[in-house]
């Protein structure tokens, strides 16, 4: 009887595999939404992330999906919204309604002016009211309604160039909107997509390791530790570039482009820790060394990361912003 006692506390003290920690950690997770649950599991414990593609766990979604639930869905929201709120304010705004001012106010001086001159008309067309000559009055007449038929030929001419002129500006607006609330949602679309610069990276950084999973992991940390921190730099994206449709232009001219200098460098410390902190669970997860220092260029993976995002920002930006140009060109045109 002993001897199965002492056999059975034997087996209960046997250290669980990974793939099985793995699999007790997602059934323990409270709540039912699967996006909590798994990055819960994530923040606890990266090493496991090497056995989400062999335990199978309902509900576990694949490293690109989950990355997109995490960061891209809320850049839409928060994009969606920034549009709605700023495509009909801001300086193009007050330039339309001070350039239609002007035109009321055009149109106003002409119309009493042709009014004077219809006046006159009558006064000198009375014969018992005038000493005008017979052909002296009709030369008169002549002139004067040829200055109202000219009034009026220039004035249309106006309201047409006027026109254009304000549709133009309503396609700057339209464009400008687009791309200061599009911009954003680039940045969390070029976080995701620099998975795959980083994978093709790490393979060269580290050929003697294995490392061709480093994309997944990326994504899944990226998006794991980057819930809030991708929130918050999304924010300050949109009001630094849509400032002014919020009645933050005036900041800009008051605090100068030293506070835009600071204001630039502090966003880009805020993204390079969220990075950090990604690099930190990647060593981990594909059981690569760290560096001595996290901070130094000797952190090949942060490096990698860190050049791996800036360029595909540049590039989804770079064509992000032509296809907007060529909205505001078809706008001004059709529309």
């Amino acid at each position: 009887m002993e001897t199965e006692l002492h056999n059975e506390q034997v087996f209960e003290q046997e250290p669980l595999s990974p793939a099985e920690q793995l699999r007790l950690q997602w059934r323990q997770q409270p709540g039912f939404i699967s996006f909590v649950k798994q990055k819960n599991v994530i923040d606890q414990n990266a090493e496991l992330l090497p056995y989400a593609g062999v335990v199978s766990l309902p509900g576990w979604t694949s490293p690109r999906a989950f990355a997109i639930q995490g960061l891209v869905l809320v850049a839409v929201v928060t994009s969606l919204f920034n549009w709605y709120m700023t495509r009909d304010t801001g300086k193009r705004q007050e330039e339309i309604v001070a350039l239609r001012a002007n035109v009321q106010a055009e149109i106003k001086r002409d119309q009493g002016i042709r009014d004077a001159t219809e006046a006159e008309i009558k006064r000198i067309s009375h014969p018992s009211r005038n000493s005008f000559q017979p052909v002296a009055r009709e030369e008169a007449l002549q002139q004067m309604q040829n200055s109202l038929e000219e009034s009026r030929k220039s004035e249309e001419e106006y309201k047409r160039r006027m026109a254009a002129q304000e549709k133009d500006l309503r396609a700057q607006q339209r464009a400008e909107a687009l791309a200061n609330s599009g911009t954003p949602l680039v940045f969390s679309l070029a976080l995701v997509f620099a998975a795959g610069l980083v994978a093709s990276g790490l393979r060269r950084d580290y050929p003697r390791s294995n490392v061709r999973a480093s994309g997944d992991y990326y994504l899944y940390l990226a998006a794991a530790y980057g819930l809030w921190p991708n929130l918050i730099l999304l924010v300050f994206l949109h009001f630094a570039l849509s400032g002014s449709a919020y009645g933050l232009g005036g900041l800009s001219d008051t605090v100068g482009p030293l506070f835009w200098f600071l204001f630039w460098i502090g966003f880009y410390a805020v993204l390079l820790r969220y990075f950090v902190t990604v690099c930190r669970d990647m060593y981990k997860a594909m059981q690569i060394r760290p560096p001595a220092s996290e901070w130094s260029l000797e952190n090949k993976m942060l490096v990698r990361v860190n050049n791996s995002f800036l360029l595909m920002f540049v590039m989804l930006e770079a064509m992000f912003l032509s296809g907007t140009y060529l909205i505001y060109l078809f706008s001004r045109r059709f529309a």
